[in-house]
């Protein structure tokens, strides 16, 4: 059933969401500012033994003026916290750290800015035994989905709800589960405020997609943690499905383990395949069913063996699709996960990225087209741009950048160019590769 579609330069609807609220920066003698762009993360706690971190990328030629403003939990005093107005230099790299802003709390954040910055959020815990990471979303919206879940294997799973509006938000929550769906009792959260739900409390031992709907525009996130915590990862949501998916990294080499999650929302069954893009050319997985309301779990190594490799997926229905990884360096079992993007585009935008204090970087880089791509990269850290020699891809085929083999030490953010649209992730790791994170770019033309 494999659709052989053209690549379109789409945009990805959940990131590509711009508003213009004007917003005067009081007693600092700066010029008034006006937003530009803004971004929402529902997770994030500087509790618990976690240090949480926003890096904000300006690939802009002109100064970016940033502020963050925090949203606490009822438990935390429910509020808002607004932070000092700062600024970013252009192509360059910025970090918050959170913990100095807002104390011991759990937290969601929203950033404002005058230019078309972009934003992540890191967080590690344990003495960074682990971390996550991922990239914001620019809107909040009505409707989201988490194709990832799990509360068996010990697994503890969150979904977390920010609600950036000023009136209060209902919230309903209803959990795809292999026995159906499953309806959690409605749930308040306040404006401006942030609410965590323990999805181990609601759901037997299972796997689980989650959709989350809601009365006022929210943002939510899921975050999974493993072996007493040793391990964990996250992701945004999505606030609507498609019918096809990208997800540049992925490995069943070097000890990794990848799984595709699919997540049908749709009253229809769908009908999906899989193209994996590698050394070895491409390996086609066609006609999964994937039931109405249902989730699918797919093992990479079923398919691929031991290889790096990308993955483009295509449905007759409109679905939601994640990754994740999982690997052991003999200190415990650690992973990643992300979200996939629904679009091939001629730019990528990475905001995170370090190759100081035992990080190593990759930069991971998708060409799902039929022909050879030219891309070009440029990295934005503290001292400016440095640009980066031109990469040849073949047709259908996966490039990996070790970031630290290009750059001294220190903290980066990356911009990807290609000819023809591609597709990019960052993945780092520390500790002799005890701990690991990755994320997606913001995609746009």
């Amino acid at each position: 059933m494999m659709r052989r579609a053209t690549i379109t330069a789409a945009l990805v609807a959940v990131l590509l969401v711009f508003s213009g609220i004007p917003m005067a920066v009081a007693g600092t003698g700066r010029r008034e500012m006006t937003t530009v762009r803004s971004w929402y993360f529902a997770e994030g706690t500087t509790d618990y033994g976690f240090e949480e971190y926003i890096c904000v990328q300006n690939p802009s030629p002109r100064d970016a003026m940033v502020r963050a403003t925090y949203m606490l939990p009822e438990s935390d005093g429910a509020g808002q916290i607004a932070g000092d107005p700062f600024v970013v230099p252009p192509f360059s790299r910025t970090t918050i750290t959170v913990g100095n802003q807002v104390g011991a709390s759990d937290v969601s954040v929203k950033i404002d800015a005058d230019e078309k910055v972009i934003c992540e959020r890191s967080m590690y815990w344990n003495g960074r035994i682990d971390g996550h990471d991922s990239i914001g979303v620019t809107a909040p919206y009505t409707t989201w989905y988490l194709a990832e879940g799990c509360t068996d294997y010990g697994f503890e799973e969150y979904v977390c709800i920010q609600n950036p509006r000023a009136g209060d938000a209902t919230v309903n929550i209803t959990y795809n589960t292999p026995s159906g769906p499953v309806e959690r009792k409605p749930l308040e959260v306040p404006a401006g405020s942030r609410v965590t739900v323990k999805v181990n409390d609601d759901l037997p031992p299972c796997d689980v997609s989650t959709r989350v709907e809601s009365d006022v525009p929210v943002v939510a996130e899921r975050a999974m943690y493993w072996d007493s915590r040793r391990g964990g990862h996250s992701s945004i949501g999505v606030s609507s499905p498609s019918s096809q998916w990208f997800l540049a990294e992925g490995s069943t080499d070097w000890g990794f383990d990848t799984y595709i999650l699919l997540q049908n929302p749709g009253g229809n069954d769908a009908t999906v395949d899989l193209r994996l893009l590698g050394a070895n050319g491409v390996v086609e997985v066609n006609d999964i069913g994937l039931p109405a309301g249902s989730r699918y779990t797919f093992n990479a190594r079923d398919a691929v063996g031991s290889t790096d490799f990308s993955t483009w997926v295509e449905s007759d229905e409109d679905i939601i699709c994640e990754r994740s990884m999982y690997w052991n360096n003999g200190t415990g079992k650690a992973g990643h996960d992300t979200v996939g993007v629904t679009g091939a585009t001629f730019n990528c935008y990475l905001a995170e990225g370090c190759t100081a204090y035992g990080f190593e970087t990759y930069l991971l880089i998708s060409n799902p087209n039929g022909e050879e791509n030219d891309v070009q990269v440029t990295y934005m850290t503290s001292g400016g741009a440095v640009p980066h020699g031109g990469i040849t891809m073949a047709p259908y085929s996966r490039e990996t950048i070790l970031v630290n083999e290009v750059l001294p030490p220190g903290d980066v953010s990356m911009h990807v160019a290609g000819e023809l649209p591609i597709v990019a992730e960052r993945a780092m790791y520390w500790h002799l590769r005890g701990g690991g994170h990755d994320s997606i770019g913001l995609m746009e033309n």
